[in-house]
């Protein structure tokens, strides 16, 4: 895991390359394709529409698919995934991120709550630009079969700050900077996920 603090202007954020060690990502690889199955239920895209975010005309910003993967376990030992992602809590990260700005050396300590989601683009898919309704947003990307992947850069909106999408990536910033995922084209069968961890400081 390679730890590298950002900082721009009035914000600051953490990338970690190789987030996921190689037998945590074999684990985390089974379960993602397994949701693949679940993706395509209909029950779980009508629970994604309630929950997802919309523009103002009530479209739908993000065009590929998605799941709420702490509605789908009831306990999250069941899954790799929601297991090993409290990873960005281990205190080297939390030490890495409160160097990119003074805000987060104090906030980023605070959060005590966090939903994760799974998103999955291909075919032109895309998700335009928007901010969480969190404190702390973490993105991880993970490409399958990337050498036939076009596209899919996640974008600081406002700051003209792109990310190309490499595989086991992780990108921790604060919520309200909004970022988007540009249009991505597939072939052979790639496809780009995302791990997103939207994490909050809520009361006890």
């Amino acid at each position: 895991m390679k730890l590298v603090p950002e900082s721009h202007k009035d914000f600051g954020y953490l990338k970690v390359y190789d987030l996921y060690s190689k037998d945590e990502l074999e684990k985390i690889w089974k379960e993602v394709f397994h949701l693949d199955y679940v993706m395509e239920l209909e029950y779980w895209k009508k629970e994604r529409a309630k929950g997802a975010a919309k523009d103002q005309n009530g479209n739908l910003q993000m065009s590929g698919d998605g799941l709420f993967l702490d509605s789908v376990y009831a306990n999250r030992e069941y899954s790799s995934i929601l297991t090993y992602n409290r990873r960005v809590f281990h205190k080297d990260v939390m030490d890495s991120i409160s160097k990119t700005h003074p805000a987060n050396k104090v906030a980023y300590s605070c959060i005590n709550k966090d939903r994760t989601i799974i998103n999955r683009y291909c075919a032109s898919q895309n998700y335009s630009s928007h901010f969480d309704l969190a404190s702390y947003t973490a993105i991880t990307i993970l490409l399958h079969k990337p050498k036939y992947i076009k596209g899919g850069e996640l974008k600081f909106t406002d700051y003209d700050i792109t990310f190309k999408p490499k595989n086991n990536i992780c990108i921790i910033f604060p919520s309200w900077v909004k970022h988007a995922v540009s249009p991505i084209e597939c072939s052979g069968g790639s496809k780009r996920y995302s791990i997103a961890q939207l994490m909050y400081i809520v009361n006890p």
